[in-house]
């Protein structure tokens, strides 16, 4: 539910605004319950002719109660193994095994079994709640002194505050076994409360002053210059004790066990200036030069700071005097080109990735049997000369507008290049310790775009659009140190989103075949028929990865490819009268996607941890020989290591989006001061089609 209120005069105008999940501000899904509301609050004020003031205030809150999360055992993949004539608790009978044994058993009514998984966790196994409160205060200021300037300030102030708490409650629950009845802690034989607390502070600071020069005749010049700071602080404790006294007291203090308590706080900076000119002369020609001059307090002081300049241009072709006698047909035809470069110093959490830092702890119980030692672990390598990475982008383009406004295309092709790309990298174990953060690749990428809209009418009231957006790029690393060519990391030439397996020849389907073929057990053990057969690339009579290099890759080979190419969306209008039927669909046209080999993976019906249909429909047998699935190994990995087999085209199109509305008339609700009424129905995500296998 929202409510909100606006008024006001030409000299100030107010608008407000609280916003709530639902009726009652919570969410409620069993025992799980979810809050969520917003406030806005915003004024505009004209001091005078050349003053204005500006506020706005938002607030956002967050408040979530559900249960403790132990792990995917208790939860879904427990319950999927669950008996159907699974007894869910302890009966309560007038006897059990013999007349008058009732208060022997009776300790056990009502109480949970351990094999009925994540209920009685669900229930008793204790809470995890937090709440989130987060604020913005803005307050801006626009003066205009001067005839073509404009001066504009804003000063942002962002408060983020998080209260966390996880409780971990013991949980009894009964056992059978042949000795008779017992209870067991089960998942929760420990039991802890653990409370985080985070406060952040962030605050920005904006100041530009935007002139256009007068009086010029046919030439059109403004210019912009402005200031930008930025500033973070964070800070965070948690607290972590063992042994509730009780469960019905959820709070540290009713704890009686080990404690331990961790803390951390971290700055953050950002300070820089910027401009712009632009020009333009007769709408023909067009000219903008961007640029930014940006330090971070990221980097070391001799590299902190980076400027990064931009230039576009733009040639209005149909407005030439050459191209008079095209009006009748073309519109617009502009042909543009740009050439600019980006900074980022973004390192996720790491804001000191340039100082080397001492890490703390403690160690097992040595010499004192009291407390637990502290321990210092030596710092991580850094580097000296850690700096922005930059993208330098090339773009080319052509827009052009035909047959009074029906058809309208606009077509790009771009370079972008990354240089000094911010990562990880990795160094030999005999190093002893980390490797530091580098500037360690580059990168290039090559893409086109275009976009094609198709407008017209038939007779007097329909009227339709089409438009068609489609798009295509890929990157290659042009710049890496791998001296071992290992290619599980980058190295010159690797086409990102690489993925490299074996090539399948079949499954096997007598004993025969597994002896004639080259030796598998380098992969795994016991081949038998029923399991896939490997294709041997380098004819040396073994399967196997080689040394896992590009010089020496053994069988593997790159057999696809994850990075998603011609992603393209569709957008159609139809309008009859005051009907209008809207949709629009989404998709990626080439995309390979490759199930990970490993325990509990989705896709292999004996991987799953249960039994499905397409268990028995799919899988390899005696009797049914031609099936996409290996015999089934459960948990085994020899039969779903990466191979074309499996590899899949993920390539979808999606119907993202369909909408029928109908406007009421204006001659029906203008004598009621109305200027629109609209009904509509929506639907989102309402269908996909991919040739993805799927159960």
């Amino acid at each position: 539910n929202d409510l909100s209120i606006s008024g006001g005069t030409d000299k100030a105008k107010f608008y407000a605004s609280i916003g709530f999940l639902n009726k009652d501000g919570y969410l409620k899904v069993g025992n799980d319950k979810f809050k969520r509301y917003n406030v806005l609050v915003r004024g505009d004020f004209k001091i005078n002719n050349w003053l204005s003031l500006d506020e706005k205030i938002v607030f956002n809150s967050q408040k979530s109660d559900k249960s403790h999360f132990y792990s995917a055992d208790v939860g879904v993949n427990a319950i999927s193994r669950v008996s159907t004539f699974q007894q869910i608790r302890f009966p309560d009978l007038d006897y059990y095994l013999a007349p008058g044994d009732r208060d022997r058993f009776s300790p056990y009514i009502g109480k949970y079994f351990f094999g009925v998984g994540a209920l009685p966790y669900l229930n008793d196994g204790g809470r995890t709640t937090y709440t989130n409160n987060d604020l913005w205060l803005t307050q801006g200021i626009t003066l205009t002194p001067l005839r073509g300037l404009k001066i504009r300030g804003d000063y942002t102030f962002n408060s983020y505050a998080r209260v966390f708490q996880d409780v971990q409650s013991k949980v009894e629950s009964i056992n059978t076994n042949i000795t008779g009845v017992m209870t067991t802690l089960g998942y929760s034989a420990d039991d802890w409360i653990q409370n985080d607390n985070s406060n952040n502070t962030y605050s920005v600071l904006n100041a530009y002053a935007e002139y256009a020069v007068p009086n010029l005749g046919n030439h059109t010049v403004t210019t912009m210059v402005g200031f930008n700071q930025e500033y973070g602080y964070n800070s965070s404790v948690s607290s972590t004790n063992k042994g509730l006294i009780t469960p019905n007291i959820a709070d540290i203090g009713a704890t009686i066990g080990a404690q331990q308590a961790t803390g951390s706080k971290n700055e953050v900076a950002l300070r820089g200036a910027f401009y712009r000119v632009t020009y333009d002369f007769k709408k023909k020609y067009l000219f903008e030069a961007n640029g930014r001059y940006d330090g971070s307090s990221r980097f070391p002081k001799a590299s902190r700071y980076g400027f990064f300049p931009s230039f576009s241009a733009a040639w209005r072709i149909s407005n030439e005097k050459f191209m008079r006698n095209t009006k009748s047909w073309i519109d617009n035809l502009k042909i543009r080109a740009s050439y600019g470069n980006l900074g980022n110093q973004l390192l996720g959490s790491n804001y000191y990735p340039y100082i080397p830092t001492l890490g703390v702890g403690t160690t097992s119980f040595m010499f004192n049997t009291s407390a637990l030692s502290p321990t210092v672990t030596p710092a991580g390598l850094v580097s000296p000369t850690l700096t922005w990475e930059t993208v330098t982008s090339q773009n080319i383009g052509l827009d052009f507008t035909l047959f009074k406004g029906r058809l309208d295309v606009s077509l790009d092709a771009y370079t972008r290049d990354t240089k000094k790309m911010l990562l990880n990298v990795s160094y030999p174990s005999i190093l002893g310790t980390t490797a530091p953060k580098e500037n360690g690749a580059d990168l290039r990428t090559k893409g086109w775009e275009a976009a094609v809209t198709w407008k017209d009418k038939i007779k007097k009231n329909w009227y339709y659009d089409v438009t068609l957006a489609l798009s295509d790029n890929q990157a290659i690393i042009t710049k890496y140190n791998n001296p071992t060519g290992n290619y599980s990391t980058y190295y010159v030439g690797k086409n990102i989103g690489e993925i490299w397996g074996y090539r399948t020849v079949g499954i096997f389907q007598t004993a025969e075949d597994v002896t004639k073929a080259p030796l598998q057990t380098a992969i795994g053990s016991n081949w038998r028929p029923g399991d896939i057969q490997y294709m041997d690339l380098n004819n040396d009579g073994k399967i196997d990865a080689g040394g896992g290099t590009l010089s020496n890759r053994g069988d593997r080979t790159i057999i696809g490819n994850s990075a998603p190419r011609y992603s393209f969306g569709i957008n159609s209008n139809v309008e009859y009268k005051n009907f209008r039927l809207s949709i629009f669909l989404q998709g990626v046209g080439k995309v390979n996607y490759m199930p990970a080999d490993t325990r509990w993976n989705w896709f292999y019906p004996f991987q799953s941890g249960y039994v499905e249909k397409y268990f028995m429909k799919e899988s390899w047998s005696e009797t049914n020989r031609n099936a996409y699935f290996p015999a089934p190994e459960y948990l085994g990995t020899k039969n779903i290591a990466p191979q074309t087999r499996y590899l899949q085209n993920a390539a979808y199109v999606r119907l993202k989006n369909i909408t029928l509305s109908y406007r009421l008339p204006e001659k029906l609700i203008s004598r009621w001061a109305i200027d629109k009424v609209e009904f509509y129905a929506s639907g989102m995500n309402l269908g996909e089609y991919s040739k993805i296998h799927a159960p």
